[in-house]
């Protein structure tokens, strides 16, 4: 009898198939968009990551309440600090004083008188009656204007040729140097001269800043006569933060 060969068995266990279990923890790293298995690594990485955003919102939330606090401490401070104005105080704008006001006389007629350098000039004397404080020339300027607009007629290159005596020792104004102005005292003698270019010059000798007098004049000499054609005379200055001011027609 023929002797038949058995099947062959192997003897290695099969393998089993892999479940999809073992294929999700084979990956590595999580898809985009897939949150990361709980205890991976990227998993811990980003609760990481958000616990030191949250840390880092607290902080800033903390520091902006300490600057609001501040912001009003200091507000509270200066506001209950703070004290009302008062003119002792170093306040280099202070609150102006009461104006003074100058009281002129009418002016006299206007004169012709020839002058030592030949020549005429015309004169109109304006009576300084007083004013409501004490006024000195240093804190006054001449002014001759339009009274229909307010414009200065300049004189800023007139010359004054005066003395004690004679309102015109030298050449009268001309058209372009139109006037200059005189301060008489009240016995009549002329003390300074005035024009825009030099202020207030004693005549002879003394002092150019003196206390206007009640009962003085100032003189208005010029190349032709002004009165009755809309020009006006007038003094204008401070005293102390107090305005002057005084205003008569020609």
């Amino acid at each position: 009898m023929t002797g038949s060969t058995p099947p062959w068995i192997p003897t290695d266990p099969p393998d089993e198939p892999t479940s999809a279990g073992d294929l999700e923890k084979t990956r590595d790293r999580p898809r985009a968009g897939e949150p990361a298995a709980p205890g991976s690594f990227d998993g811990r990485a980003r609760s990481f990551r958000q616990h030191q955003a949250s840390r880092k919102n607290v902080r800033r939330e903390r520091i902006g309440t300490v600057l609001v606090v501040v912001i009003i401490a200091l507000g509270v401070y200066t506001i209950v600090t703070a004290r009302p104005y008062s003119p002792s105080s170093s306040n280099p704008f202070p609150t102006p004083g009461p104006p003074i006001t100058v009281t002129f006389g009418s002016p006299s007629s206007v004169t012709a008188m020839s002058c030592g350098g030949g020549g005429t000039a015309y004169v109109e004397r304006i009576p300084w009656n007083g004013s409501s404080q004490p006024v000195t020339t240093g804190e006054v300027n001449v002014r001759v204007y339009e009274i229909y607009d307010g414009d200065f007629i300049t004189d800023i290159n007139a010359v004054a040729n005066v003395t004690s005596s004679n309102l015109c020792a030298g050449t009268p104004p001309t058209s372009s140097e139109l006037w200059y102005a005189v301060l008489a005292g009240p016995n009549g003698t002329n003390v300074l001269s005035f024009t825009e270019a030099r202020p207030w010059r004693a005549v002879s000798s003394g002092a150019s800043d003196i206390v206007i007098e009640n009962g003085s004049a100032l003189v208005l000499v010029t190349s032709m006569s002004l009165a009755g054609t809309g020009r006006g005379f007038a003094v204008v200055g401070y005293s102390g933060g107090s305005p002057i001011r005084g205003t008569v027609p020609l």
